[in-house]
């Protein structure tokens, strides 16, 4: 009797917790991962030559060349200039247009194909067209809360709940015998 009364608080408190868990996974909703910026850098250039740089024709900022004349300027999805995946990026050094090399697009967490290197900018006679890079696919970077994830633990929360039913119905079943 003691042992029937102990599994059916058991399954009890076992359909609340997995209750309380699939709702806290209902109202939390998805997470999502931190987009890194692109980044752009280059070297070569003279001490304290400005490169600007520009996605879509929108300015998204200044980068001063170091005593070494390399540059650096990182452009996050929430830049003012607003850029977009695979946007055309544009490069201006002292304030005339360069042509880059490797040519660029934006994209999260973009950085140019010869990471040792980075862009070699070099005088434009015309505006330079960017070739179409496709960002790569990172998802949510294994956060909770993605779709898989929510899917796995909604999953999990009703088999707890089932267990519950389960082990509370076959101890209140073997009351009467």
């Amino acid at each position: 009797m003691m042992f029937s009364k102990g599994l059916t608080r058991f399954g009890l408190v076992a359909a609340v917790a997995a209750l309380m868990l699939t709702m806290s996974l209902a109202v939390v909703g998805t997470a999502n991962a931190q987009t890194p910026p692109a980044t752009f850098y280059g070297k070569g250039l003279k001490a304290a030559d400005k490169v600007e740089v520009s996605v879509g024709g929108a300015s998204c900022g200044t980068a001063t060349a170091t005593a070494t004349g390399e540059w650096s300027l990182s452009v996050g999805a929430d830049n003012a200039c607003k850029p977009t995946a695979a946007g055309a990026v544009t490069f201006k050094l002292n304030g005339a247009a360069q042509t880059a090399s490797p040519a660029a697009a934006w994209a999260n967490g973009g950085l140019p194909s010869d990471v040792a290197n980075g862009y070699v900018l070099s005088a434009a006679a015309a505006a330079p067209a960017a070739a179409a890079v496709t960002p790569p696919k990172t998802g949510n970077a294994g956060m909770l809360g993605s779709s898989s994830a929510t899917s796995m633990w909604l999953v999990l929360g009703i088999g707890l709940v089932a267990l519950g039913a389960v082990a509370g119905t076959r101890a209140y079943s073997s009351r009467g015998r």
